[in-house]
């Protein structure tokens, strides 16, 4: 704990601040405050403690960039710093709570490699399985049409299981190189009107099963700031998941919208639909890998959509979540970071409502 007052110097520290920094109670106190700070950015420290004082309230310091304290023999090291006023009879006080985190960024640090390896390994795995597996369907494919007759009906059964799986199992690795894509890729971070890419996507929906009728309820524009390639790809697995849950309704409904969000720098969006749900007891395995609520019979699919909407949701700094019932349909909301778009692309409430083909 640094105790500093309104023109900078130092009044007072506890003792885990002298152990901390490795100088006596005595040597600190009326020092200036940046005989803490880094000689590489002492100067720009004064303008933030000014910056502060103006508007003291309690608030993390330095939120979004690495923070760095100075020892007395020139060592630093990565800390943590919360800041808050105090009024005294003499003037106002700020006192900083200051904490190292080496050990919590070392440890990081091994899980973002270990994380790291187990991508490169995920997809170094499913890129080699890719030949034996064609090579598979393809002597089962050539089994059935040379010796087809020579098998007989249990010969060929079995023949048709194993390329069935093949395909299964081809359908599984395209999913993990996409999940390992989706992790790996650098982020082109632009402003993106979800609103727009839903109404074109249910359009699409809609051409590629014309005899369904399906009203959808889109809100636009939504702007955020995003990957226009990935966030696509999250709309596209919500919407996907929201039509082939609702294939059962003659009075299917889909919606998109927004929602308020608990941080002035994110948005909330939701995707709804009217579906036949979930059992919200296993909610936390919708997005894990390859984890199903319903069996293949029912609904066609492999678990890995909604894992890589988390993955994107998560690589934007968001989070998602579900709720739903058994057969009173589903709602998926994901946050993504806010856009300041110009005046003309500003966020309207407007909603476009219907099926993209309705008259």
């Amino acid at each position: 704990m640094v105790y500093v007052a309104e023109n900078g110097r130092i009044m007072l520290v506890n003792a885990q601040a002298e152990r901390l920094f490795g100088y006596q109670r005595r040597e600190l106190e009326g020092q200036l405050v940046e005989i803490l700070v880094p000689e590489a950015v002492r100067a720009l420290h004064p303008q933030r403690r000014a910056e502060y004082m103006a508007d003291s309230v309690p608030r993390p310091m330095g939120a979004g960039t690495q923070l760095i304290g100075r020892r007395r023999d020139g060592s630093t090291f990565p800390a943590e710093i919360s800041l808050s006023a105090v009024k005294t009879d003499t003037g106002t006080l700020v006192m900083a709570a200051i904490r190292d985190v080496t050990q919590q960024r070392r440890q990081r640090d091994d899980l973002e490699r270990a994380n790291q390896n187990l991508e490169s390994f995920a997809y170094s795995v499913a890129h080699d399985l890719r030949t034996p597996l064609r090579a598979l369907a393809g002597y089962s494919a050539a089994l059935l049409e040379d010796f087809g007759e020579a098998l007989g009906e249990t010969g060929r059964g079995y023949a048709e299981r194993i390329e069935i799986a093949s395909e299964h199992m081809s359908t599984l690795i395209d999913n993990l190189l996409h999940l390992s894509r989706v992790s790996q890729v650098a982020l082109n971070l632009q402003p993106v009107d979800l609103g727009a890419d839903v109404t074109t996507m249910a359009a699409e929906l809609q051409r590629a099963s014309p005899d369904r009728r399906v009203r959808f309820i889109i809100e636009q524009p939504v702007w955020v700031l995003a990957d226009k390639i990935l966030v696509r790809s999250l709309l596209q697995s919500l919407l996907n998941n929201a039509w082939k849950f609702t294939s059962g309704k003659p009075a299917a409904l889909i919606e998109f919208g927004t929602t308020e969000a608990a941080e002035q720098a994110r948005i909330c969006c939701y995707v709804r639909d009217n579906g036949v749900g979930f059992d919200s007891a296993y909610v936390h395995k919708l997005f894990m890998p390859f984890q199903r609520l319903h069996t293949g019979n029912e609904f066609q699919g492999t678990g890995a959509g909604l894992a890589s909407v988390r993955q994107i949701a998560e690589r934007h700094g968001g989070m998602v979540r579900a709720e739903g019932a058994i057969g009173s349909g589903a709602t998926f909301y994901f946050s993504l970071p806010a856009v300041n778009a110009p005046a003309q692309l500003r966020r309207a409430k407007g909603r476009a409502q219907g099926s993209p083909k309705e008259p």
